[in-house]
């Protein structure tokens, strides 16, 4: 059995810190699904809000924040994927039987935490592409680019099926979560023609049964917005562009190109800032226009994307000057796996019935700080264990069943 290892003299200390900085955003933006504020109704939400600027902020964060740092994370997830097989190569040992056993244990941690922690699991997905990226490793650099493109793009055209040709078939598992939360008695809430668990009551409810059982319903909704919006292949279209770049770092120093970098930096914030303000404006205040589905989607290919790979350019290029400032991130990035997954037990424990129950009272605002609280917590912790043990839990897991020890 071979054995794979980074020593911790190749790591890449920049990669570290960005899955670090990518775990910070990814939790910025869930917190407002755990704390109960994304559930509420347009019309509830800003009277209900602590103060004035709550509604200000959430405009300006959902803006800067939503999409870009779990499209940064799944770059990551391309990177590393082409840095191991560029690792085995040099040992001359194949790849994908190895990526295959890894990608396997994945689906199956991520399964866990999808079906009894949180709904809003991406370990699962990631798994699944996972086993489709693998074959890519082959395929040139233009091929990768070009196929990353059409992907991004494909949500249009899923778009387009459900919404002006009719064939909506991601409904068929909101009718499994319907039916699944019936037969547990759990409370249903309409949304138009579709019916779905009630996520307000969800959140408030003080019984852990009740809680598990949702969960298992909630799986279907999971599945039903993975298709709807076509998240499937907006992350597989990203992976491949982490394919591009991890040959890039490896082959071509990517990470020391600086006109490259500026390029990308600077096309990537003019093109994307734009575009995902109005991505925003819509989903605030557009909901209601005709249309607003398509233009949602529209606005998050041709935005989302580059705006995050500028946030990555960015980064690189302020870590070629100020390795320093990202010292704080890299112990939260060799654990990204244990942090995500932490991050769920301790929003859980703060915000629903079954932990100290504040779901649905705090803005925007304090709901933002309750995030850094969280993340503070984490940099504390990972650097306390890594002064002790090589890996995070869930890391030396993975690791131990991927290499059946």
């Amino acid at each position: 059995m071979v054995k794979l290892i980074t020593p911790q003299k190749d790591r890449i200390q920049f990669l570290d810190a960005l899955r670090g900085i990518a775990i910070l955003g990814i939790l910025v933006a869930n917190i407002y699904y755990f704390s109960g504020l994304f559930f509420m109704d347009p019309a509830e939400q800003y009277p209900w809000a602590a103060s004035s600027w709550d509604m200000p902020f959430d405009f300006v964060l959902y803006t800067l924040v939503d999409g870009k740092f779990y499209s940064i994370f799944s770059l990551l997830f391309g990177i590393g994927c082409a840095m191991q097989y560029h690792s085995l190569q040099k040992l001359d040992h194949p790849f994908i039987p190895f990526f295959t056993r890894r990608m396997f244990w994945l689906f199956v941690i991520g399964m866990c935490h999808l079906t009894f922690i949180w709904l809003g699991d991406i370990l699962t997905l990631y798994a699944v592409l996972g086993f489709v990226a693998m074959h890519f490793v082959h395929t040139s650099d233009k091929n990768l680019l070009k196929y990353a493109i059409i992907l991004l793009l494909l949500p249009l055209v899923n778009d387009f099926v459900i919404n002006h040709i009719g064939w909506n078939y991601p409904k068929y598992f909101f009718k499994m979560n319907h039916a699944v939360a019936s037969y547990f008695d759990i409370p249903i809430r309409e949304f138009g023609e579709v019916k779905t668990t009630n996520m307000n009551l969800y959140l408030k409810n003080e019984d852990w049964a009740v809680f598990f059982k949702t969960n298992l319903s909630n799986v279907f909704i999971r599945m039903g917005h993975l298709l709807e919006d076509g998240r499937l292949f907006k992350v597989l279209g990203i992976f491949l562009i982490g394919l591009w770049s991890g040959r890039a770092i490896v082959h071509n120093n990517l990470l020391t190109n600086t006109k490259l970098l500026r390029k990308v930096a600077v096309l990537g914030i003019t093109i994307g800032l734009p575009i995902c303000f109005l991505r925003t404006y819509i989903e605030f205040f557009g909901y209601e226009l005709p249309y607003a589905s398509t233009l949602k989607t529209l606005t998050y290919a041709l935005g989302t994307v580059p705006l995050a790979l500028g946030y990555a350019a960015v980064l690189a290029l302020l870590h070629q000057k100020k390795a320093t400032l990202f010292r704080w991130f890299e112990p939260v990035g060799k654990m990204a796996l244990t942090n995500y997954i932490l991050q769920s037990f301790l929003a859980i424990g703060f915000f629903y019935g079954i932990g100290l129950g504040f779901a649905g009272k705090f803005g925007a605002i304090p709901i933002f700080g309750s995030a850094l609280l969280i993340y503070t917590l984490q940099i504390i912790g990972s650097n306390l264990w890594l002064q002790r043990f090589k890996q995070g839990p869930f890391e030396g897991l993975w690791r131990k069943l991927t290499y059946k020890k």
